[in-house]
């Protein structure tokens, strides 16, 4: 019956919709995706340098190489399996660059926390938020790897400018930031796309509200959510994208 209707309210522009078609839309499940939104948010300059933070096996890389094919990527996995093969899907790709070290807040060796799913592997310890996630964050063993920061690694590289900062790192994120201090006074890095959480999931779990707080001080502001996970009744985690005020 609906169908029937709308054939006949189409001709004057408008539709009927079901429930369904609401709650979507109420959940933004019709803006743009986060990868079109970094587009457009970063017109009109040309990103020429992407780091992708806990890059695992590359598939985030591949996107951001079709979105700004003229960009160089530095993707950074510190988990020796999954580097493997990070570095083998990219072999010969001259765009491409593949460090095996985790970015933190100091250069020097620290404890990755190996996980049932890899992809959980995080510089902190997993504890339990209650949710179905914590299977996935059972801590099977422990490997030392090697950390650097983000301002050493730049001068180091002769990087002046990071147009896009993408961070997947388990609730490593603040101490990223924190190595990255030089950048950010003076204001070198252009856009931020990172994984964040609402509720811990690792011990000492650097949460939502001081990531945003640490960038709100160099002039960063919440530009919107994507990709939310709930539990509980309550937001757990989801991808957010920081940017200027200015746009």
């Amino acid at each position: 019956m609906k169908t029937v209707i709308n054939r006949y309210l189409r001709r004057m522009g408008v539709e009927l919709h079901g429930t369904g078609y609401l709650q979507a839309l109420a959940k933004g499940e019709f803006k743009k995706d986060a990868f079109a939104m970094q587009r457009e948010l970063t017109k009109p300059r040309p990103v020429r340098t992407i780091f992708d933070v806990g890059a695992n096996r590359g598939d985030i890389s591949h996107l951001y190489h079709d979105v700004f094919p003229e960009a160089e990527i530095h993707a950074f996995e510190p988990f020796p399996q999954t580097y493997g093969v990070l570095e083998e899907n990219f072999s010969g790709a001259t765009f491409m660059h593949c460090v095996p070290k985790a970015l933190s807040n100091t250069e020097g060796v620290r404890q990755l926390y190996v996980n049932k799913n890899v992809d959980t592997n995080s510089l902190l310890k997993p504890t339990r938020m209650g949710l179905s996630s914590d299977s996935q964050v059972e801590n099977l063993s422990r490997i030392d790897i090697q950390t650097t920061t983000l301002d050493i690694y730049c001068a180091q590289n002769g990087i002046e400018r990071i147009d896009i900062l993408k961070m997947d790192v388990q609730g490593g994120e603040l101490d990223i930031l924190k190595g990255a201090q030089r950048l950010l006074e003076q204001n070198k890095i252009g856009l931020i796309y990172t994984e964040t959480y609402f509720l811990e999931q690792y011990e000492g779990h650097p949460l939502f509200h001081e990531i945003s707080g640490l960038l709100h001080k160099y002039g960063f502001y919440l530009q919107d959510i994507y990709s939310p996970i709930y539990g509980k009744g309550c937001l757990a985690w989801a991808d957010v994208i920081f940017v200027k005020r200015d746009h």
